[in-house]
Order: structure tokens, then sequence, then C-alpha cells
């Protein structure tokens, strides 16, 4: 059997869709729209019918689920195999799985299983007039964008970065829901889950404000830390700052990193390059302080304010102490 569709693996968060997935949901739709071929959800385990159904709306027109609760939690070995077996027998097109550390870690495996090429990270997809998938990596620093394509092996997969897509929603949509009992009988997890721990890192794709950090900083975070509490956002920095160790890659912003989509966003001493701003093109405010009347970030920003961060912000916490 052979399945011309678009299947997007839909990674759990306990009994809810992780919200990647939904992103790249979204932009399956719009691929569908353009291209006719029909947008396949894949969701593994057990879980309530409404929250189902609530899945078309999000953009599928045909929602597979892997109905056993031996899946309601990620595991190596089962979902693998799980995957795997549905795909040889349905033979999508295309495979779009989110750039998640389970995502990740699922991607590769069953692209070496299925022997077909893997695009990972990718920040676009587009399909031509032949059905080929186009997927754009950054590269060389993010200076560009290369597309890849996978001709020959089928499906066409790919890893999606986390909040590259906007969610698609509609009420009115309608869609098939298939229950698929996964043939895992005798497959052992060689992988156990010790211990979980909630991450103290707030997921940038959703912040409201954000303060982002650039070399121009001096790497002082402390101030930059400060200045954020003072006004309710969350800490980015850009590739600079990630590469010598200032803190961890999960705060990283730009075509390596998250791409932002806040309301407000104040840029602190980053230069401008291409590879950083488009982390930040969706934002809805973007404000940038840098020294350089001539830096380059200021043709990316709505509000640009010459002067000294280490003049300028002191004097912001400042005010902000006051008015509390």
């Amino acid at each position: 059997m052979t399945d011309k569709s678009i299947w997007v693996f839909l990674e759990r968060k306990g009994d809810e869709v992780e919200d990647t997935s939904l992103e790249i949901l979204g932009r399956a739709r719009e691929l569908s729209d353009s291209s006719g071929m029909p947008v396949t959800g894949v969701l593994p385990g057990n879980i309530e019918d409404r929250k189902l159904r609530k899945i078309i709306n999000y953009g599928a027109d045909k929602l597979l689920n892997l109905n056993d609760n031996n899946l309601n939690n990620y595991s190596t070995d089962l979902y693998v195999h799980a995957l795997q077996n549905i795909i040889k027998e349905r033979m999508p097109e295309i495979l779009l799985i989110g750039a998640t550390p389970y995502g990740r870690d699922l991607a590769g495996r069953l692209a070496a299983r299925l022997k077909t090429g893997l695009t990972a990270n990718a920040i676009t997809l587009d399909v031509d007039d032949k059905g080929i998938l186009i997927s754009g990596v950054p590269a060389y620093g993010g200076k560009i964008i290369a597309e890849i394509v996978c001709e020959k092996s089928r499906p066409q997969m790919a890893t999606v970065r986390p909040g590259t897509f906007r969610p698609y929603f509609s009420e009115n949509r309608k869609g098939e829901i298939i229950a698929v009992k996964p043939n895992i009988t005798g497959i052992k997890d060689r992988v156990a889950v010790k211990e979980r721990k909630i991450s103290e890192f707030r997921d940038l794709t959703k912040s409201k404000r954000t303060v982002v950090a650039g070399n121009g900083t001096r790497g002082d975070l402390k101030l930059v830390k400060e200045f954020a509490d003072s006004i309710g956002a969350d800490i980015g920095v850009t590739r600079p700052l990630a590469d010598r160790g200032l803190i961890s890659r999960d705060y990283q912003v730009g075509s390596t990193g998250y791409s932002l989509r806040s309301e407000i966003a104040i840029i602190l001493g980053v230069s401008g390059s291409e590879h950083f701003t488009s982390g930040i093109k969706d934002c809805r405010t973007v404000i940038s302080i840098n020294l350089d009347p001539k830096a380059e970030i200021f043709q990316h920003s709505d509000y640009c304010i010459v002067g000294d961060i280490f003049d300028l912000i002191p004097k912001a916490i400042e005010m902000m102490k006051v008015k509390m």
C-alpha cells in the first residue's frame, strides 16, 4: 500500500499533543492545500475520543491512533518498532517530526531502519510540483539556508525546529480517525527512565516578552537578567554567547536556535547578522539598543536606540523599581 500523503508524527505531552507537533501540522495543512496531498497525523497511545477529534481541527485530514497503553509515554524501542511497521505498511510520501529531544531520537532511528534520507532541524518546508519535499536548513553558522531534497527514498523525512511555524485551527474541519493496533508484541525497551526532572528553562517560542543579549553586553548576563526580571521578560542570547558557555543553548535565538514570537523583544548589543534576525522576524515589536548607529540590527527593529547599554539599562531598572 502506498499512501500519497504528508504524515506528521504527533508527540505526546501527557494527554495532550506537544505544541511543536501542532505547529508542524499547521504547515503540513498549507503544503496540502498547495500540493493536493492529504495530511495524516500519527498519534501513539491511548487518548480520549474528544481529544482525538480536536486534532482534526488542527489540520489533519486523517488521524492514525496507534492505540496501545504501552505507547502512552515515549519509549525508544516501542515507538521505533510501532512506527516503522505502520510506515512500511502504508508508505507515506513525507514524514515530519518535531526536532525535540524525543523527536530527534525517534527520527534518526526510523530513518536508519527505513533506509531513507533525513533532513535535520529544518526551518522551511515546501513541496514542488513533483511532490518533492524541499527542506531548508541553516548552514555556515546560519549565514545561508541550504535546501535539501530526498528524490529517491521514501518517505521523505525531516525534523522541524520548534517555534518555526504557526498552528492552524478550524472548528469546522472534518476528518477520519482510524484506530490501529500496533505490532509491538515481545518488544522490550532497552532504555529505562530512572528519574524525571522538570527543566527551569521556559520555552522561548512562547515568551510574550524577551530580552536578548549579544556580544555588546560583554557577557554580563547578571545585568541582563535583572533587567528582564524587572519587566517580566524571559532571556535569550545570540550564538556567540552560547558558544562561550555563558548560558545553555536552550536560550539561543536565531537560525541555529529558537524563533521568537514575542509581543516585545528588546535586543541588547546585537550586531544583527542574518542568522540572528531570522529568529526575531515574527516578533510584534522589536526594540534594539546598540552603540553603533549603523548597526544592521536597526534595519530589523521598530524602535532604535543608539546608546551605551551599561548606562541605559541600570537606569531602566531603577525606573521600574520606582514604578513598582
